[in-house]
Protein backbone atom coordinates (compact mmCIF):
# COMPACT_ATOMS: atom_id res chain seq x y z
CA UNK A 1 0.00 0.00 0.00
CA UNK A 2 1.21 3.68 -0.88
CA UNK A 3 2.48 5.60 1.98
CA UNK A 4 2.07 9.75 1.54
CA UNK A 5 5.40 11.02 2.00
CA UNK A 6 4.13 14.52 2.01
CA UNK A 7 5.41 16.57 4.98
CA UNK A 8 4.41 19.51 3.80
CA UNK A 9 0.67 20.12 5.27
CA UNK A 10 -1.81 23.12 5.46
CA UNK A 11 -0.79 23.16 9.56
CA UNK A 12 2.79 22.87 9.06
CA UNK A 13 3.26 25.35 6.21
CA UNK A 14 4.21 28.47 7.98
CA UNK A 15 7.17 26.52 9.91
CA UNK A 16 8.83 25.25 6.56
CA UNK A 17 8.33 28.60 5.17
CA UNK A 18 10.52 29.81 8.03
CA UNK A 19 12.64 27.05 7.97
CA UNK A 20 13.54 27.68 4.59
CA UNK A 21 13.79 31.58 4.18
CA UNK A 22 10.47 32.94 2.92
CA UNK A 23 9.68 33.57 6.57
CA UNK A 24 12.09 34.47 8.92
CA UNK A 25 12.96 31.70 11.32
CA UNK A 26 10.76 31.79 14.55
CA UNK A 27 12.65 29.42 16.86
CA UNK A 28 15.37 27.37 16.81
CA UNK A 29 14.25 24.08 14.87
CA UNK A 30 13.37 26.39 12.06
CA UNK A 31 17.00 27.98 12.58
CA UNK A 32 18.56 25.08 12.63
CA UNK A 33 16.83 23.87 9.13
CA UNK A 34 17.68 27.30 7.78
CA UNK A 35 21.18 27.00 8.84
CA UNK A 36 21.20 23.01 7.41
CA UNK A 37 19.96 24.54 4.50
CA UNK A 38 22.26 28.04 4.03
CA UNK A 39 25.04 27.94 6.86
CA UNK A 40 27.88 26.55 4.27
CA UNK A 41 27.30 29.71 1.26
CA UNK A 42 29.40 32.62 1.65
CA UNK A 43 27.26 35.79 -0.14
CA UNK A 44 30.37 37.93 0.30
CA UNK A 45 29.03 40.71 2.77
CA UNK A 46 30.86 42.39 5.25
CA UNK A 47 28.42 43.67 7.33
CA UNK A 48 29.26 47.23 6.02
CA UNK A 49 26.68 47.53 3.12
CA UNK A 50 23.89 49.38 4.81
CA UNK A 51 24.01 52.31 7.64
CA UNK A 52 21.29 51.68 9.94
CA UNK A 53 21.42 55.03 11.08
CA UNK A 54 21.20 56.46 7.54
CA UNK A 55 17.88 54.46 6.58
CA UNK A 56 16.41 55.71 10.13
CA UNK A 57 18.03 59.55 9.49
CA UNK A 58 16.27 59.28 5.83
CA UNK A 59 19.57 60.77 4.67
CA UNK A 60 20.46 56.96 2.74
CA UNK A 61 21.06 57.30 -1.03
CA UNK A 62 21.22 54.51 -2.85
CA UNK A 63 24.16 54.76 -5.69
CA UNK A 64 23.96 53.44 -8.79
CA UNK A 65 25.99 53.74 -11.88
CA UNK A 66 25.10 53.30 -15.37
CA UNK A 67 27.90 52.36 -17.09
CA UNK A 68 26.92 52.67 -21.07
CA UNK A 69 29.26 50.59 -23.64
CA UNK A 70 31.47 53.34 -25.53
CA UNK A 71 30.82 51.13 -29.08
CA UNK A 72 27.02 51.99 -29.11
CA UNK A 73 26.02 53.14 -32.30
CA UNK A 74 23.81 56.71 -32.51
CA UNK A 75 21.58 55.26 -35.51
CA UNK A 76 20.40 52.19 -33.14
CA UNK A 77 19.67 53.94 -30.11
CA UNK A 78 17.91 56.48 -31.59
CA UNK A 79 14.50 54.49 -31.34
CA UNK A 80 15.40 54.08 -27.47
CA UNK A 81 14.94 57.74 -27.21
CA UNK A 82 11.83 57.89 -29.03
CA UNK A 83 10.13 54.94 -26.42
CA UNK A 84 10.88 56.86 -24.17
CA UNK A 85 9.42 59.98 -24.80
CA UNK A 86 6.32 57.93 -26.39
CA UNK A 87 7.14 58.79 -29.85
CA UNK A 88 7.30 62.30 -29.31
CA UNK A 89 9.86 64.71 -30.06
CA UNK A 90 11.38 67.22 -27.16
CA UNK A 91 9.29 70.17 -26.57
CA UNK A 92 10.32 73.81 -27.56
CA UNK A 93 11.12 75.20 -24.40
CA UNK A 94 13.25 71.74 -23.08
CA UNK A 95 15.28 72.31 -26.46
CA UNK A 96 15.94 76.00 -25.85
CA UNK A 97 16.79 75.07 -22.24
CA UNK A 98 19.48 72.48 -23.70
CA UNK A 99 20.54 75.05 -26.62
CA UNK A 100 20.69 77.74 -23.45
CA UNK A 101 23.22 75.21 -21.35
CA UNK A 102 25.21 74.08 -24.22
CA UNK A 103 26.24 77.62 -25.24
CA UNK A 104 27.14 78.66 -21.85
CA UNK A 105 30.77 79.05 -20.98
CA UNK A 106 31.93 75.32 -19.31
CA UNK A 107 32.93 76.09 -15.15
CA UNK A 108 34.56 73.70 -13.16
CA UNK A 109 33.13 74.16 -10.27
CA UNK A 110 29.29 72.78 -9.49
CA UNK A 111 26.94 74.62 -9.45
CA UNK A 112 23.27 73.82 -7.34
CA UNK A 113 20.70 72.30 -9.45
CA UNK A 114 18.10 74.28 -9.92
CA UNK A 115 20.19 77.54 -10.22
CA UNK A 116 19.49 78.91 -13.61
CA UNK A 117 21.96 82.21 -14.93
Amino acid sequence: MAQNKKHITPENITEWLSSTGFLFPRNEVELERFEKLYGDIDFGLTGKEIDPDQIINGTFKEKRIAKIPDNINKIEINPYRMAARNGNELPKHILDKIKKNQSKPRNDSPEPEGSDK
